[in-house]
C-alpha cells in the first residue's frame, strides 16, 4: 500500500491563474502531475493521452485542488475514471450543491462541471487508479476527443463528518455507505473508535482503492497518517488492519469499478 501524508506533500503546492485572474492551487500527493505546471489554468498545449499497453499498469494519482472564490473551472472531462471529494468550503458542481463530504464519481470520457466555488472557496481531492497527465479536456472545444460509451456522473449520498465530541466518545466502529454498485464501485466512510482496530473492506471487488484520512489519525503498516493523508492499494493486495489514534478517525474508502484500469 502506498501512503503520503499532508506534510510530505506540502512542498508540491503551487498556484495557477484562471482567465479572469482568480487563483487555483494544486498539491500533488500520489503519482505524476495530472497536468503540466503552467502559470495559466488552461494549458494552451496540453500533452496527448495514450491508452495503456496490454498488461501495463499506470501509477495512481491523488492531488488536492483549492479554488478561491470566483475561480470557476469550466465543464470538462478526463480520459480515466476518478473520484472527487469535497473537504473544505462549498459551491456548485454541475447542478449539485457541494460541501464536506460530498463525493463525486466521473467515469472516463464523462463531461461534468462547471465547478463553482462559494464565497469561502472550495477545496477537493481528486483520486484516480490510473494516471492521466493531460489535464482537463474543456468542453465543447475537446468534444471530438470524447469517446462514445457509457457515461457515469454520480454523486454519493452526503456523508457528514462527526463532531469531535462524538468521535472521542465513540464506543464501536461504524461504516457509513454513500454509494455501492455491482461492479465494485463503492464509497464508504469508516468511522473508527479511539484506539480501535478495523480491517479495511475488500480491495479485490474493484480495480484498486483510494483512501483519505479525513479527520483523526490511523496507523497502517507501522506508519502514522493524520488528517488529509492519502493512500492507495491495488486490487490484488490483501486489505490490512488499521488502528485509530486516541481521538478516533474517519477514513473515506473509495473503490474503483472493475473496468477502471482498462477503460
Amino acid at each position: 500500500m502506498l501512503g503520503v501524508t499532508k506534510a510530505e506533500a506540502s512542498g508540491s503546492r503551487f498556484s495557477r491563474v484562471t482567465a479572469d485572474g482568480k487563483i487555483v492551487w494544486r498539491t500533488e500527493f500520489i503519482g505524476p502531475p495530472p497536468s503540466r505546471r503552467t502559470e495559466q489554468l488552461v494549458d494552451a498545449k496540453p500533452p496527448e493521452y495514450t491508452d495503456p499497453q496490454p498488461l501495463e499498469v499506470r501509477e495512481s494519482q491523488a492531488f488536492l485542488v483549492e479554488q478561491e472564490a470566483g475561480a470557476t473551472v469550466a465543464p470538462h472531462f478526463h480520459f480515466v475514471d476518478q473520484f472527487q471529494v469535497i473537504v473544505s468550503g462549498g459551491g456548485i458542481l454541475g447542478r449539485h450543491p457541494v460541501s464536506p463530504l460530498t463525493v463525486h464519481f466521473a467515469g472516463a470520457h464523462t463531461g461534468y462541471g462547471p465547478i463553482i466555488p462559494g464565497n469561502n472557496g472550495l477545496s477537493y481531492f481528486t483520486f484516480r487508479a490510473s494516471s492521466d497527465e493531460t489535464g482537463a479536456q474543456y468542453l465543447p472545444a475537446a468534444s471530438a476527443r470524447m469517446r462514445k460509451g457509457q457515461r457515469r456522473n454520480l454523486v454519493a449520498r452526503h456523508l457528514p463528518l462527526s463532531p469531535q465530541a462524538s468521535m472521542v466518545s465513540r464506543q464501536q466502529n461504524e461504516i457509513d455507505v454513500g454509494l455501492q454498485a455491482e461492479d465494485g464501485l463503492s464509497v464508504q466512510l469508516l468511522r473508527i473508535a479511539p484506539k480501535s482496530s478495523l480491517q479495511l473492506p475488500d480491495f479485490s471487488l474493484g480495480s484498486g482503492v483510494s483512501m483519505l484520512v479525513v479527520v483523526g489519525e490511523i496507523v497502517c503498516d507501522g506508519k502514522h497518517y493524520s488528517s488529509w493523508s492519502c493512500l492507495y492499494a491495488r486490487q490484488d493486495e490483501a486489505s490490512p488492519e488499521v488502528v485509530a489514534g486516541t481521538e478516533g478517525a474517519e477514513v473515506l474508502f473509495l473503490r474503483y469499478p472493475r473496468h477502471a484500469l482498462t477503460s
